[in-house]
């Protein structure tokens, strides 16, 4: 993301405005605010995991990284939200759905990090992340456009495993500078996959659906 110069904020301060966030998300009390925290969530989780394996030449270098991953985290658990909402959810709360998120995310990744810079700078960085936002979604699906003999459940784990790797791969890139390094792609996978089963996205788009 363009214009990162000087942070000014500490781990610890970080993770109290992201609590903070988390928290006015909860507060909501509601099917979709559910599922919004459940992203904010795993992607915290998973960038926490990741940014231990980031080599960097100086400490401005390294939050850079870890904002990037922090980025394509979320990137990747919208995108698999998404999945699950298309095939669960009516057109009109799917459109609500995508509506709830896409403002309150895009706060989400921009004050964990920004919360303290210009309002209209943030604006500026918030609509850059819509637009990587949108890049990243048509990469995750393209990732599994692939033609394969395999059918049902077997074709369902291709596709996973495809995005999996894709996730790992992009977030590899960002912190070794090296997308296919299996010592930090493996345990990615493994992290992704973990946070991705507790957010239990089944339940979740169905509270949505069943509040119509």
């Amino acid at each position: 993301m363009a214009g990162i110069e000087s942070f000014g904020r500490s781990e610890q301060e970080l993770k109290q405005r992201l609590s903070r966030i988390e928290g006015q998300v909860q507060r909501e009390n509601k099917p979709l605010g559910a599922v919004g925290l459940a992203i904010v969530q795993a992607s915290t989780n998973a960038r926490d995991q990741a940014k231990l394996m980031i080599k960097s030449q100086n400490e401005k270098d390294r939050i850079q990284r870890e904002i990037y991953i922090f980025y394509e985290f979320i990137y990747f658990f919208m995108h698999m939200t998404m999945r699950q909402a298309f095939a669960a959810l009516s057109a009109a709360r799917l459109e609500e759905l995508q509506a709830y998120l896409g403002p309150l995310i895009s706060s989400v990744a921009i004050d964990s990090y920004f919360a303290h810079w210009p309002e209209d700078r943030k604006q500026r960085m918030i609509a850059e992340f819509y637009e990587k936002s949108n890049e990243a979604e048509l990469e995750y699906t393209e990732a599994t456009q692939f033609e394969t003999m395999l059918e049902g459940e077997e074709r369902m784990k291709a596709k996973l495993k495809a995005l999996f790797m894709k996730l790992a791969s992009n977030v590899a890139d960002w912190a070794v500078d090296d997308r296919q390094d299996i010592v930090v792609v493996a345990p990615l996978i493994k992290t992704a996959i973990s946070e991705w089963k507790a957010m239990k996205l089944d339940a979740l788009v169905a509270d949505v659906a069943a509040k119509a």
